[in-house]
């Protein structure tokens, strides 16, 4: 697949079609993972790979809990003075699938960066977060070059610690994401997302 129709295709997946996946593809998206550039050249990060239900609903039980109690339509009817924005119709859509994105995918890869904690004084100390970012997007670009779609869930406050205690990762280690991969199911509602105009983004100089 070229490029930019790899750049063009890839998009978040919430329904995966029950379809397994070779175990050499997900280790061939790693590797490409393992590309990206990193601060430090030592490239210290590691992957966690959970395959069966249990392991999924031990790791996942705070983002279940969060999916069962959230009520899409309570949510998109609640009164707002203003129309409601394609923003929270995705959220209304994605939040109740936050559990199951995770659980019906064949894989879920759980990338692990070191780092104690995140400091945000200076931008510069946020490098080995920043250098992890650009390995999840090489991991979803290779997904999609190779016919996969990958759902994400970004831990929600304690939720980082709670699986990083479950899955005994190192103290010295952080969890960024949570990244279900497989096969997209082909039926799954797109929504409506806004176009932008890079024209309208680009500034050249300074801002004004």
């Amino acid at each position: 697949m070229e490029f930019f129709e790899v750049v063009n295709k890839r998009r978040t997946t919430r329904e995966f079609w029950n379809k397994q996946v070779d175990f050499g593809i997900i280790k061939k998206i790693l590797e490409a993972g393992n590309k990206a550039p990193t601060w430090d050249h030592n490239r210290n990060w590691k992957f966690i790979v959970l395959r069966t239900d249990e392991e999924k609903e031990y790791a996942f039980e705070y983002a279940k809990s969060i999916a069962d109690k959230f009520d899409a339509e309570k949510y998109l009817n609640f009164p707002r003075p203003y129309p409601i924005t394609l923003g929270q119709k995705m959220y209304s859509y994605a939040m109740p699938r936050q559990f199951t994105m995770l659980k019906e995918a064949p894989y879920v890869i759980i990338p692990l960066f070191k780092s104690k904690e995140l400091s945000g004084e200076y931008v510069s100390k946020l490098n080995p977060f920043a250098t992890i970012w650009c390995v999840i997007e090489n991991i979803f670009l290779a997904a999609t070059a190779e016919g996969l779609s990958c759902s994400m869930r970004i831990p929600l406050n304690k939720e980082h610690d709670i699986v990083k205690e479950k899955l005994k990762a190192p103290p010295s280690y952080m969890i960024p994401v949570f990244i279900g991969i497989g096969y997209a199911n082909p039926k799954e509602q797109k929504l409506e997302q806004y176009e932008t105009d890079i024209d309208k983004q680009i500034r050249f100089g300074r801002w004004k």
